[in-house]
């Protein structure tokens, strides 16, 4: 296995994390209600729609807020995704490969009968 396929397998599990993540954590406004807390959207799984019920301008910016975690969140999980299901295929071929590269010993019952292991011809002389 290569530097380089390694490094795709860590490179995809990180861009997944990162996605998923993004996906995770809560979709904060940069206004806030009449209580004085920011208002939240909820997160790029679900919305949170307690808070945007009031106010419909309120509820469109969540709407766009999510739309845009969403719109980069959920391509980088899949490219993460992708990523790591190129590098396990990388992996199990490799391993294929090595595996059918392995030529098997062979068993000389008696050596001397296999012929001179020096001469001319093999270029060690004895």
């Amino acid at each position: 296995m290569s530097h380089r396929q390694i490094y795709l397998g860590i490179a995809g599990v990180a861009m997944a994390l990162i996605g998923l993540g993004a996906l995770w954590f809560p979709v904060y406004l940069d206004q806030f209600d009449i209580y004085g807390m920011k208002v939240n959207c909820g997160n790029g799984i679900g919305a949170m729609a307690v808070q945007t019920q009031v106010e419909g301008e309120t509820a469109a910016r969540c709407g766009t807020a999510l739309l845009v975690r969403r719109l980069w969140s959920i391509p980088t999980v899949a490219m993460g995704w992708l990523l790591v299901t190129v590098f396990v295929v990388m992996w199990v071929r490799d391993e294929h490969r090595e595996d059918e590269a392995v030529e098997p010993t062979h068993y000389v019952p008696h050596p001397e009968i296999a012929g001179p292991t020096t001469g001319w011809w093999t270029g060690r002389r004895s």
